[in-house]
């Protein structure tokens, strides 16, 4: 049986279809709580659960149990990373398509949607994100103003490295242009900066904690403040040293 989850309509500062402060449609920071969720859908094969919960999405393996999913998510990450480590020259630009690409290495053996932009509204408690019909708009805008402004070869020192990652990772959770595994999927794509400027991929702290700083630094970026995500890329760069 096929589950669809409904979402439900959220206040917002921002009218619909006009660009906020930061120059993309419709992207949305409501007052924040102190809870997370999972996010709220409606619509298409986006939003079909495997259970009447609306926990387990479904797939292409069939599978009905949420820790065998996250399993097989995290070996899926684990060889979009091998491959992609390979695939990717010094010279290849960062851009939407790769994005993209990124996306399907990790998730195409288990959702049908890998690969392209969400067509679901998804929220969760303190944040609604920007309604499909911009994406593309708003990635667009991604690509030219943020993506292309830090090439490899530009990010010469750690300072500017670790300010250019937090730029790119803050922005992309802005519009969240995906279903689900945006913040992998950019981690991965900041990791073949990464590679590209020399550096060792960087090992993000992991526990409880470290997460919750993770969000917090994501909803700093609606308000372009990027110095929470700089921290913890720097932090995460240490890391991968030691």
């Amino acid at each position: 049986m096929t589950t669809y989850c409904q979402s439900h309509k959220r206040h917002s500062t921002f009218q619909v279809g006009t660009p906020n402060a930061l120059g993309y449609t419709d992207c949305m920071e409501d007052e924040p709580k102190k809870h997370r969720d999972r996010y709220d859908t409606s619509g298409n094969v986006e939003a079909e659960y495997v259970d009447d919960d609306c926990i387990v999405l479904a797939n292409r393996k069939g599978i009905t149990d949420l820790e065998a999913l996250q399993i097989e998510e995290e070996q899926g990450l684990a060889k979009a990373y091998e491959t992609l480590l390979g695939e990717v020259r010094v010279d290849t630009a960062m851009t939407c398509d790769l994005l993209r690409h990124i996306h399907d290495r990790i998730f195409g053996e288990l959702y049908k949607w890998a690969g392209r932009w969400r067509t679901v509204n998804i929220s969760k408690p303190g944040v609604t994100w920007s309604p499909p019909r911009f994406l593309d708009e708003n990635m667009e805008k991604f690509e030219e103003n943020v993506l292309a402004k830090h090439p490899a070869t530009a990010l010469i020192d750690d300072d500017a490295f670790c300010n250019a990652a937090a730029e790119i990772q803050g922005e992309f959770l802005v519009i969240h242009p995906f279903r689900e595994g945006n913040a992998r999927t950019i981690k991965l794509m900041s990791n073949l900066l990464a590679a590209q400027a020399g550096r060792p991929l960087l090992k993000y702290d992991k526990s409880e904690e470290g997460a919750e700083r993770y969000i917090d630094a994501a909803k700093a970026a609606f308000r372009r403040e990027y110095g929470p995500m700089t921290v913890i890329i720097q932090q995460a760069l240490a890391e991968a040293r030691k």
